[in-house]
């Protein structure tokens, strides 16, 4: 027996969007996290509006964060998403650090288990990043966490030309999303996509997820520098310019 057989029903379903530096290419660290849980109830139960298209659900929990990559922001990162270098710093935003670990485990551990994160591509993206990110810490989710990627679910389940998310939205609702690239928005995006093969949707992630701790990182993060090296490395660097 597997361990799809063994275990519940999914009850939550933690939709996620990372925004980074870069793309796979670019070692790319998270300098934006958003997660909005949703409840089995309102994916069985989906509200719809007058032109029975879905609505998003009232009852949502959400963890949206920004914070500082240490690290240089591609151009195109910096068109796409309005975040950059200077207005993190500015706005005095930490790093993917500790706390935001723990954070995570609280608003994953509040949520009714089994847990599933959806993200669009996440399996080429958002799910390793999200390793990689754990394992510079040395850190890892506390709860038994399932993913599924929506790109490979809505690839198999609606038939149509283009699979982004943008895309997907158009052939649902009509028109574009009015924002995006922000990961709340991204998100919230995601999340009606979603509602609008709910039925399907769930039969498809109960059969295709997969344990988080089967994902590998994107790549290997660079070991950490010691404080009393760094500060020497800086001190050397300073002599240099006297």
């Amino acid at each position: 027996m597997n361990e799809m057989s063994r275990r519940a029903p999914f009850q939550t379903f933690v939709f996620m969007d990372l925004e980074a530096t870069g793309l796979i290419e670019d070692r790319p660290k998270v300098m934006e996290i958003c997660l909005v849980a949703v409840n089995r109830f309102s994916m069985e139960n989906v509200k719809q509006n007058a032109h029975n298209l879905p609505e998003l659900p009232r009852v949502l929990d959400k963890l949206c964060i920004c914070t500082n990559p240490n690290k240089l922001i591609t151009d195109e990162a910096v068109r796409i998403t309005k975040l950059s270098n200077e207005n993190l710093t500015e706005n005095q935003k930490v790093g993917f650090d500790r706390a935001l670990v723990t954070l995570i485990n609280m608003f994953l551990d509040r949520q009714t288990p089994p847990v599933c994160l959806v993200a669009h591509n996440g399996l080429k993206y958002d799910f390793p990043l999200l390793k990689t990110e754990l394992l510079r810490l040395g850190a890892s989710l506390n709860s038994t966490v399932y993913c599924m990627d929506s790109y490979q679910a809505m690839k198999e389940l609606v038939t149509t030309v283009r699979y982004s998310l943008c895309e997907l939205y158009k052939t649902f609702f009509g028109h574009y999303p009015e924002i995006a690239h922000s990961a709340e928005a991204d998100v919230l995006t995601l999340i009606l996509v979603c509602l609008c093969k709910a039925p399907k949707l769930l039969k498809w992630t109960e059969l295709n997820s997969c344990s988080l701790r089967e994902i590998q990182p994107m790549y290997m993060p660079s070991p950490r520098k010691p404080q009393n090296l760094q500060a020497t490395s800086r001190a050397r660097k300073s002599q240099k310019h006297l």
